[in-house]
């Protein structure tokens, strides 16, 4: 900025234009005193600011500030985002403590993985009942719950449960 002002002053183009008499700020005075200087509705309130209607629900919000205060606004933005960042990340572990210590929630996700698996093991069963190979059981399986949309319906994920299960262990024939 200073160059530019000096290459302004060399070339003999004239004063650069001043800011607003409205746009005058002390910056120490502004930030010690948050509540006045950056509350819209006080009346020394140091910044120019629009509100303009848009689509949605949402509006476009317009700051003028002094060039003096864009670096201090800047940092502002940057520490709120973190700051913001920090409690939503705060906000989801709590979540996930509180979910975790509820004896109901884990109940529940157990089940819903017991019926998961018990339903991989029937369609599959279902499947290798038909006279199907094991592989292309596990390809039928898989398709299967990914037509009802199921959330686990991996061929990895299939393939650990009926080995857990034991669909895959081949019986021991007796000797005679």
């Amino acid at each position: 900025m200073a160059s530019n002002l000096s290459t302004i002053k060399k070339a003999g183009l004239g004063r650069p234009p001043l800011a607003p008499q409205s746009m005058t700020v002390d910056i120490d005075r502004a930030l010690s005193q948050l509540n006045t200087a950056f509350n819209p509705l006080h009346q020394d309130f140091a910044l120019d600011f629009h509100v303009q209607g848009a689509k949605n629900g949402y509006v476009y919000l317009s700051i003028a500030l002094p060039e003096e205060m864009t670096r201090f606004f800047v940092q502002l933005l940057e520490s709120m985002h973190g700051f913001f960042r920090c409690m939503d990340i705060k906000a989801r572990a709590a979540v996930a403590v509180r979910k975790a210590a509820d004896p109901f929630a884990i109940m529940e996700a157990e089940e819903r993985h017991e019926a998961f698996k018990e339903k991989v093991c029937s369609v599959f069963d279902a499947f290798r009942g038909q006279g199907m190979e094991s592989k292309q059981a596990i390809s039928r399986t898989n398709e299967a719950l990914k037509a009802e949309n199921c959330p686990w319906a991996t061929y990895e994920t299939i393939v650990g449960i009926l080995r857990s299960s034991g669909r895959f262990r081949k019986l021991r024939r007796s000797r005679d």
